[in-house]
């Protein structure tokens, strides 16, 4: 059975139109695998969905591409895991096996030993391609984001595509398997970028560079005059503030204004000096149509950004199509409400920093999601993937419509049953009945928008799922566009301003790369270890710049910050940061030039190489069993 025939299967039953609810007879078994020869009036109709809804082709490509040609910016691993299965059809038990590891674990109950068999997550290594010898795993996340498999806590079976397979006792493909890990909603999310592109900072930066010493160079040649020194001053502050984000028209029709009164005194202004001066002010409206265009909303909260950065950039993650199982299918946006973008499930905003060799640094402000904060809170990890406090609509016709067919073939064997006095055979089967309509219900039934029982679904749930997204994202963005490393601002120089927040210490740690308190693990230094493993390179404490090292002259500033008592008694926070640079000399200045030790601070830091330019990982590496080495994949 194809993909396709699946979805219409599913679709035809909830659209009421009655299946045939004997069990499956051979004859009948070769219907619901195989496509039945369309008519000429049918084939065109066919053309037409197919146009409408393009089919996911499933073909030969490299490791993590799932079947494109051009290489994706996240692809899975468990889809190269499927296609290893190679040609043939295969039980949900079957797949179940593939794609999962069992264990045998030992405990004891009142002093006697006892043991269980427990499922666990797959875990094997690529012998080729890129990422050969890297070891990647298949995580129980995955499976119930693509609706594959769903777990309960004692680790059986209880939903999913493979539930229903297993209910119905169909058997399914690679290509099957492999287009549900396709569509899997992560794979689907989209990025926008607010912000300047490469070069656009450093022309606009260029161009008030130009401007400022042009008409700071008139005013020293014009100490005496208070009329020339009031419009210089007055121009000097316009460029200041487009210098430091204000893009708006008010600040350049003031700009303008103040020039032109400049230019028209003729007595001291010569007619090259006005022609300069017309020319800096057309570079500069020029270079900040790009600043304008794509303005960022954070880069000038104090909070929130570390001032000193170039190159500043946020980027959100969203879901571009409804979420059927939501309160609101599609969810109004939260911080980046102006962008209209619904379903935004997490944002990075980051800038670029250099360490004291000169090389480049991707360096994370914050990593957030406004949508998952109160699901991760509110439930555990297992009831996150149980399948009935959160559900996943994607991929769910399939599965409703299987279960569906076989609760009305039960429903006929019951009768069967208690027709000839059958009770214990009547009252299992009843057992399975309702245990069916039980899974129906927790799909079609509406979400009560002040149920506690059920939370919305979005992908990627916890901090360390969205951060290792994040994480990745920006590895790849700097190996395309020559950035050395990707830090992140660690608790103590920027988040601290928030007050003290136990979750923002835990996931920005310190320059240690410790967590809460300077101890243990914080959660984005070790998504760096663990990336730096994979990749072969180094992640530790790395020095990065506090400003521009063009832009010797600093005004110096501090923050400082008192832990609660509760938390570490009398210890403070006292960190520097640089409010405003510039080339030249100002009022409340300090020289602090280029190599400089007061020039640096420490964060925690992974080393970008290479093979980060390639199709990144979905999913964080978590525990398992390592299985063996994988075999040249095959696909069909």
């Amino acid at each position: 059975m194809s993909l396709r025939s699946l979805f219409q299967f599913g679709k035809r039953l909830l659209k009421g139109k009655k299946e045939s609810a004997q069990p499956a007879t051979g004859q009948q078994q070769r219907q619901i695998t195989y496509e039945p020869k369309p008519s000429q009036a049918q084939g065109q109709e066919l053309v037409k969905q197919e146009m409408r809804n393009p089919p996911v082709v499933l073909k030969k490509t490299k490791p993590l591409q799932m079947g494109d040609d051009i290489a994706p910016a996240f692809g899975s691993s468990t889809y190269d895991w499927a296609m290893r299965l190679g040609r043939g059809k295969y039980t949900a038990d079957e797949w179940l096996n593939h794609l999962t590891s069992t264990r045998k674990v030992n405990f004891k109950v009142f002093g006697q030993p006892a043991s269980k068999i427990e499922r666990a997550e797959k875990r094997f290594k690529y012998d080729s391609g890129p990422f050969a010898g890297k070891e990647v795993n298949i995580s129980k996340e995955e499976l119930f984001d693509t609706n594959l498999a769903i777990f309960n806590d004692a680790g059986d079976l209880t939903g999913g595509l493979l539930y229903a397979a297993k209910k119905f006792g169909l058997k399914l493909d690679a290509n099957e398997i492999g287009a549900m890990i396709k569509l899997n909603p992560v794979n689907r999310l989209k990025p926008m970028e607010l912000g300047v592109q490469k070069g656009a900072q450093e022309a606009f930066e260029v161009a008030t560079k130009n401007l400022d010493e042009a008409v700071g160079a008139i005013a020293k040649k014009n100490p005496n005059d208070g009329d020339i020194r009031s419009i210089t001053d007055n121009i000097l502050g316009n460029i200041k503030a487009i210098r430091s984000g204000e893009y708006g028209k008010g600040a350049f029709n003031n700009l303008r204004d103040e020039l032109k009164m400049l230019k028209a005194r003729q007595n001291i202004i010569r007619p090259e000096q006005r022609a300069t001066l017309n020319k800096l002010e057309a570079e500069l409206n020029n270079a900040v149509a790009p600043m304008r265009n794509n303005k960022t909303k954070y880069q000038n909260e104090t909070s929130y950004t570390l001032q000193g950065g170039k190159d500043y950039r946020e980027t959100i993650f969203y879901l571009d199509e409804p979420i059927k199982s939501n309160k609101k299918p599609l969810t109004d946006p939260g911080h980046f409400s102006e962008t209209g973008l619904k379903n935004q499930i997490y944002h990075v905003r980051y800038d670029t920093r250099f360490t004291p060799e000169g090389k480049k640094v991707f360096m994370i402000n914050e990593i957030q999601s406004d949508v998952n904060q109160s699901v991760a809170k509110s439930l555990s990890k297992m009831q996150q993937l149980g399948g009935e406090k959160r559900i996943n609509p994607f991929q769910a016709d399939i599965e409703i419509g299987l279960l569906s067919q076989n609760r009305s073939k039960i429903m006929n064997e019951m009768t069967d049953a208690i027709a000839k006095g059958q009770p214990n055979k009547a009252q299992a089967l009843a057992r399975e009945s309702r245990e069916i309509q039980q899974k129906l219900n927790n799909v079609f039934q509406k979400r009560d928008p002040y149920s506690e029982k059920q939370f919305d679904y979005f992908p990627m749930v916890e901090a360390d799922a969205y951060g290792d997204h994040a994480l990745k994202y920006l590895m790849q963005k700097a190996a395309r566009e020559g950035v050395d490393y990707v830090a992140v601002a660690p608790f103590n120089k920027l988040s601290f301003r928030q007050g003290y927040k136990a979750g923002n210490e835990r996931f920005y740690g310190y320059a240690t790369g410790k967590g809460i308190g300077g101890k243990g693990k914080a959660v984005m230094p070790d998504l760096m270890k663990r990336q730096a493993r994979f990749y072969s390179t180094q992640a530790g404490p790395t020095k990065i710049t506090l400003s521009d090292p063009k832009m010797p002259y600093k005004k110096v500033r501090k923050d400082e910050f008192k832990y609660p008592d509760s938390v570490q008694k009398g210890k403070k926070i006292t960190s520097e940061y640089h409010d405003e640079v510039s080339a030249n000399p100002f009022s409340g200045s300090k020289l602090i030039p280029d190599g400089d030790p007061r020039l640096y601070f420490d964060a925690f830091a992974i080393k970008v190489n290479p093979l980060m330019r390639s199709t990144q990982k979905t999913y964080k590496a978590r525990g398992g069993l390592v299985v063996d080495m994988f075999k040249p994949i095959r696909y069909n």
